[in-house]
């Protein structure tokens, strides 16, 4: 049995975390306002932290049917969740091989981001029409070692901006146990938001994760797809934007595989209607062996 201790969204792709001690909803696009809102160039590339840090500094909450973004030297700026901002033309996006659907969020937006990431940029939020859904080859790897445990079913509401599937969990005992080897480099401990996760857990030994096929409860079924193959974004310090070289280092020397630097699972919620998640909610384990 596992306990969520840990519930966060990044309702902007690649900025900061916005925090949920009382809950969230989640359905199968994941926690609400996850990822709902992409930055892109001025190419229609989308940013992250990998190339341009300074969006770890951009603090966005959605509440109270606006979205409000803070940042450094910068007005609070905010705006409706329901207000047409910009035309509701469709802007392709294509998030890695993924191609999905984004409505641009209008120049007053698109200045703010430009202005404090010092290059142009426009911001787009994830089109009403938009259906992207978890890759076929990244499912079905799954589905042959599930057994019938759980179907992943139908994909028609889709996700947003993700990287790769709606979803990502952190085994809590895994980061104290990568933190072991920070430590031991001279380095001091890095915390959980390095890893942007969405659910952060504790009840599972470090990395046991790896070998888990999903968690329930009662209504309420996750599908653990794939471990999350790791870029060098975690080094990026999530509330000074400086660039460091752990937890890059210890997760080369103790999380290589073949597929690439692992850690973390990436998730999806199958066969559950759309319900809250709370801290301190337990699910039950079914491992994959």
């Amino acid at each position: 049995m596992i306990t969520i201790t840990g519930l966060f969204t990044h309702p902007i792709k690649s900025c900061a975390a916005q925090a949920h001690p009382q809950g969230v909803l989640a359905s199968v696009a994941g926690l609400a306002y996850d990822r709902e809102w992409v930055v892109v160039d001025q190419q229609g590339v989308f940013m992250t932290q990998r190339r341009w840090p300074r969006m770890a500094l951009i603090r966005p909450v959605v509440q109270d049917g606006r979205i409000t973004v803070q940042a450094p030297g910068m007005e609070t700026l905010s705006w409706s969740l329901d207000a047409p901002v910009g035309e509701n033309v469709a802007v392709s996006v294509r998030i890695w091989s993924s191609d999905t659907l984004g409505r641009d969020e209008g120049d007053l937006v698109a200045h703010w981001f430009s202005d404090f990431l010092q290059t142009p940029c426009r911001v787009l939020r994830r089109h009403s029409r938009a259906r992207r859904h978890v890759l076929t080859e990244r499912v079905r790897p799954w589905e042959e070692k599930s057994q019938g445990w759980r179907s992943i079913g139908d994909q028609q509401q889709g996700f947003g901006f993700a990287d790769a599937l709606p979803f990502l969990f952190i085994n809590e005992a895994s980061v104290e146990e990568l933190n072991r080897l920070v430590q031991q480099s001279g380095e001091q401990a890095v915390p959980v938001d390095r890893f942007r996760a969405n659910v952060v857990f504790k009840g599972l030994p470090a990395y046991e994760e790896d070998y888990v096929l999903g968690l329930s409860s009662e209504g309420l079924s996750f599908a653990f797809v794939r471990q999350c193959t790791r870029c060098p974004m975690p080094n990026v310090n999530q509330l000074t934007a400086e660039i460091g070289t752990q937890p890059g280092l210890a997760l080369a020397q103790s999380r290589q595989f073949a597929q690439g630097t692992l850690f973390g699972m990436q998730a999806m919620l199958v066969q559950s209607p759309a319900q809250r998640l709370t801290i301190g909610q337990t699910l039950d384990v079914e491992y994959s062996f």
